[in-house]
């Protein structure tokens, strides 16, 4: 049976050929599959194969990947199909009940708060078939002010619409002071969400190796990711003492914003792999409009199979006496897709020796077979099975997670070390170089076309980063040795003086940009 036609050839329920771009992430392809009806894996091999066989000219344009869909847009303004598509099957429709009674509605918002609720209530109750527990670590990285709160309303809420005794035990919006505090709740009571605002500052406190309670959280956070067993306490009054505990399955969301999460990513934060072990979701855009209708209720056959999920898994929360946890095995398709990306991953962290680069890919297939294990588990709580379309969005979160560490690693966000600082300086020659330069940074004309860059213009741009701004010596000396280092480089030399006043008028220190690092 044909499922893909082309448009001029196809009725109306079928799916048509330039309703897909080539760059369309596999995860769209197959979620207008099942929007259509059709099975996802065939109708993306179909759309896969046919694209391979267009010219070249025909893929410049594509249909709008945004809500409601159906106009066309040039490629070249293609911001909404990066949007994060919504998850796929019953999470997806847990994500936009979430989404709907917000406030301020945030996709990515929203699909954090699902991803993390599912990981709190399912993460000790079922393993990957590879043995693993459902928790998740997640960061939700957004400008502050957008909406982020939501989080601690949209959780709460569906775990009052569970109807359960003892559901709320599964979030836990409380305010861990050091490892030894979190060490003993899990110790009582495994297998929770922690919910964390302003998780920024924590983090960057986490950061100072000389905050004592802080890097002792940071401890236990990165033992009791993944573990099987987590040690007891022993005292010496021993009624305060407790055993050790099974699979203690901690789920962790917190919030932060762009900068303090930047700032925060030192060497010796990535080093040890505790930021590897989190998720990080990231919204960009500004504050939507505010919603003032919130009242959209979950359909009933959604609330029957959660309410009857979290009831079944209630008894998980106890420290012993469980039932044995359901293996959420994937079919051969999905298993294929997680097995090939594992390949993927090995070959990327064995192609460096950067450990922060070998830290983002140690853990990404991890992180993608439990997110799609997640999805599976909300679509058939009592039987789950991974199918493609679980793996496939599971793994388009994972590399846009991959995707924006990388890009903000090479334009120098990262971290606040002598590397950072030059990375972000050879980003600004790159942009001063291809892009347009505002007025206001009063660059006398003729000096851009002839690659003479003023000092004042990156002093303006750095002024305000925090690798600059945490020098011990301060902004200006960070500005002048880093750019003594691209000096020695060979990146870029000091023009002389009476030639800026000759050709540019212009009273100042600038220098020619040479060549710069690929």
């Amino acid at each position: 049976m044909t499922m893909v036609t082309n448009a001029a050839e196809g009725s109306d329920d079928e799916l048509h050929l330039d309703q897909f771009d080539w760059d369309d992430d596999d995860w769209y392809v197959m979620e207008r599959a099942l929007e259509a009806g059709k099975d996802p894996a065939s109708v993306l091999r179909m759309v896969r194969r046919a694209q391979a066989a267009q010219p070249p000219q025909q893929r410049d344009r594509r249909p709008s990947q945004g809500e409601g869909g159906g106009g066309w847009r040039n490629a070249a303004g293609a911001e909404a199909g990066a949007l994060l598509q919504w998850p796929p099957g019953r999470s997806g429709v847990i994500a936009r009940f979430i989404f709907d009674n917000s406030y301020s509605p945030v996709r990515e918002v929203a699909v954090a708060a699902t991803l993390g609720l599912l990981a709190g209530v399912c993460g000790r109750g079922y393993r990957t078939y590879t043995g693993k527990d459902l928790a998740l670590y997640i960061i939700l990285v957004a400008k502050s002010g957008i909406g982020k709160d939501s989080t601690h309303e949209g959780i709460p809420a569906m775990l009052k619409l569970s109807n359960v005794h003892f559901a709320e035990r599964f979030a836990r919006a409380q305010d861990f002071v050091s490892g030894e505090a979190l060490h003993k709740e899990l110790l009582r009571e495994p297998g929770f969400l922690a919910l964390q605002g302003e998780f920024g500052r924590k983090l960057k406190r986490m950061s100072n190796p000389h905050d004592t309670p802080m890097q002792n959280l940071r401890t236990v956070m990165t033992n009791a990711y993944g573990k099987a067993f987590l040690e007891g306490k022993s005292y010496s009054n021993s009624d305060n003492s407790l055993d050790g505990v099974d699979w203690p399955a901690l789920s962790f969301l917190g919030e932060t914003t762009p900068a303090t999460f930047l700032e925060c990513l030192t060497p010796d934060m990535m080093g040890d792999g505790f930021l590897s072990r989190f998720l990080c979701v990231t919204y960009e855009g500004d504050r939507p409009q505010p919603n003032r209708e919130r009242n959209i209720p979950l359909d009933d056959d959604t609330l029957r199979l959660w309410q009857g999920m979290v009831a079944h898994l209630t008894s998980y929360q106890m420290p012993i006496n469980n039932k044995p946890p359901t293996y959420v095995q994937p079919n051969a398709d999905a298993q294929e897709k997680l097995e090939r990306f594992e390949l993927n991953c090995i070959d990327s962290l064995n192609a460096t020796d950067d450990e922060s680069e070998r830290q983002v890919w140690s853990r990404a297939h991890l992180k993608g077979m439990k997110v799609a294990s997640l999805l599976a588990v909300m679509d058939n709580p009592y039987a789950p099975q991974v199918r493609i379309e679980h793996v496939a969005w599971a793994l388009t979160l994972v590399r846009k997670d991959i995707d924006l560490f990388q890009t903000r690693k090479r334009g120098g966000d990262i971290g606040i070390d002598d590397s950072a600082r030059e990375r972000k300086l050879v980003a600004f020659l790159r942009d001063y170089l291809v892009k347009p330069v505002a007025k206001s940074y009063k660059v006398p004309a003729g000096m851009q076309e002839n690659s003479i860059i003023p000092r004042s213009y990156l002093q303006t741009r750095s002024a305000t980063l925090p690798a600059f701004t945490n020098h011990k010596l301060g902004a200006t000396r960070a500005l002048d040795d880093t750019m003594r280092s691209l000096i020695a480089n060979g990146y870029v030399m000091e023009v002389q003086s009476d030639r800026l006043i000759e050709g540019y008028s212009f009273h100042g220190v600038a220098y020619r940009i040479v060549r710069l690092p690929d």
